[in-house]
């Protein structure tokens, strides 16, 4: 392997951030431990989301190359849409607007390449895997003009923009680590019923924490906060 290290960094940064992901559904809001576990992830994510542009870049795949960048806009504009304050935006929405256009539109450039290509795959990736990462990006693009054009966001559609984003990027990690790395785990738990159960259980838990603070008064309590 031509830069262990740095492949050692990036393993461990994703380890630390999904096992770091999974404490911060589990632990009590607002608690001293939740906010460290929150810090925590956002570090890990975005270690991990710049090593994986480096080494997807040193051997030319694509995929991770683009979502190491989509890793780093979305942990980087979640944290942002808590720190900013509420109903405005600032340069950096609009550089992170500017970024994740860009990066939608590689998916589909990537994509329709997996598509016309001769095995139907780029670099080892089916066109379908590229073109949902590009509507996902589209979407957050989307929400980025929306929000630049209203002068930001207020109440729940805060916390919504910042849990789903965070959900996103432990749903990449966990899908990255437990079905994409699947030759690292043992014969035993090497089935896609075993390592697929992590990724389930991030999907679970992302749904039932943004239908909670989208339809109930969850807000009003972090709000107090």
């Amino acid at each position: 392997m031509t830069f262990p290290p740095l492949v050692l960094i990036h393993f461990l940064a994703g380890s630390v951030g999904i096992l770091a992901g999974f404490m911060v559904f589990a632990l009590p809001k607002y608690s001293p431990s939740h906010k460290v576990a929150g810090k925590t992830f956002l570090i890990a994510m975005l270690v991990l989301g710049l090593t994986s542009i480096y080494v997807a870049y040193i051997r030319t795949i694509f995929l991770s190359l683009i979502n190491g960048i989509f890793i780093c806009y979305l942990v980087a504009s979640s944290w942002m849409a808590i720190k900013r304050k509420p109903g405005s935006t600032g340069y950096f929405e609009q550089v992170a607007l500017a970024v994740v256009a860009v990066v939608a539109i590689m998916y589909f450039i990537f994509g329709m390449q997996a598509a016309n290509s001769e095995t139907g795959k780029l670099h080892g990736f089916a066109s379908p895997v590229f073109y949902f990462f590009g509507c996902i990006a589209t979407f957050a693009a989307a929400l980025d003009m929306r929000m630049i054009y209203c002068g930001g966001v207020h109440g729940k559609q805060r916390i919504i923009r910042h849990v789903w984003r965070m959900c996103f990027t432990m749903f990449m990690a966990t899908a990255a680590f437990f079905l994409g790395q699947a030759k690292l785990f043992p014969d035993a738990v090497r089935t896609i019923e075993l390592l697929a159960i992590p990724v389930v259980l991030v999907i679970l838990l992302s749904g039932y924490w943004l239908v909670r603070i989208g339809f109930t008064k969850f807000i009003n309590t972090f709000s107090r906060k």
